[in-house]
């Protein structure tokens, strides 16, 4: 922002010294665009905020996450995680936990991590500011703290997507951000096996992977997942054993 301001000024500097294309004014703002549009929906970017997306090790260890739950979904992945003696980290949204607080209690008793993927979830989430935000995640941790006992420190920002506002509200809660570097677009694909290959091909040791516990049908691409990660010497962690950070305060 501050170099975008200082090459406007110059620009305008020019222009009153002598006569600058309207071109020029326009280049500038796409690209500050462009760039800004860049460091908000990649979460691996570190633009507005470090989220932490993998860890380099030398050990086949990985992590797996789900977003959006808790849902009915949810008690399909945890038979097949417990069937593989595999523990992962569930991000969910605080408004889907009414009703569901038994599910919510099942990931907690089964040994997996509980994070926090916001409130709302809303599609204009990201335009809320600061204050708002800050409420929003609050909202989350209590709901989660109600049924479990535990206010998570563990925070994935809804859709992968940060924001100056954002950053300052996590920090303020004193959150871990959480990103990955192996997105399944399982909510993208239907075909599940394009799903598997696609996170077979973008495996590597220290990543974190990216699921959703509400995809019928997740639970047949996680055994045919479990069954490769055996085959390939791999071994599915928490994700605070991976990245070495607490999960709750």
């Amino acid at each position: 922002m501050i170099l975008f301001v200082l090459l406007l000024a110059g620009l305008i500097y020019i222009d009153n010294t002598r006569d600058v294309h309207w071109s020029l004014y326009l280049l500038l703002f796409f690209v500050f665009s462009g760039i800004e549009f860049y460091g908000a929906c990649y979460i691996n970017s570190g633009f507005h905020q470090k989220a932490i997306c993998n860890v380099h090790s030398s050990d086949k260890l990985i992590a797996m996450t789900f977003d959006d739950g808790p849902a009915l979904q949810t008690e399909k992945i945890l038979k097949v995680l417990a069937e593989f003696d595999a523990k992962a980290t569930f991000f969910c949204i605080g408004k889907h936990i009414k009703g569901k607080e038994e599910i919510l209690k099942k990931i907690d008793a089964d040994g997996h991590l509980i994070g926090n993927h916001s409130y709302s979830h809303g599609f204009f989430i990201d335009l809320k500011n600061t204050r708002s935000l800050v409420n929003d995640l609050e909202l989350a941790n209590s709901e989660i703290k109600k049924v479990i006992g535990k206010s998570p420190v563990f925070f994935r920002p809804p859709y992968g997507v940060t924001t100056p506002g954002l950053a300052r509200a996590t920090k303020k809660l004193n959150f871990k951000v959480i990103g990955w570097n192996i997105r399944s677009l399982d909510t993208r694909i239907k075909d599940k096996q394009e799903v598997l290959s696609r996170i077979k091909k973008r495996l590597k040791p220290g990543s974190i992977l990216l699921l959703h516990d509400t995809i019928a049908g997740t639970e047949i691409v996680l055994k045919e997942l479990f069954l490769y990660l055996k085959e390939q010497n791999y071994k599915v962690v928490a994700l605070d054993q991976l990245i070495h950070e607490k999960a709750y305060a």
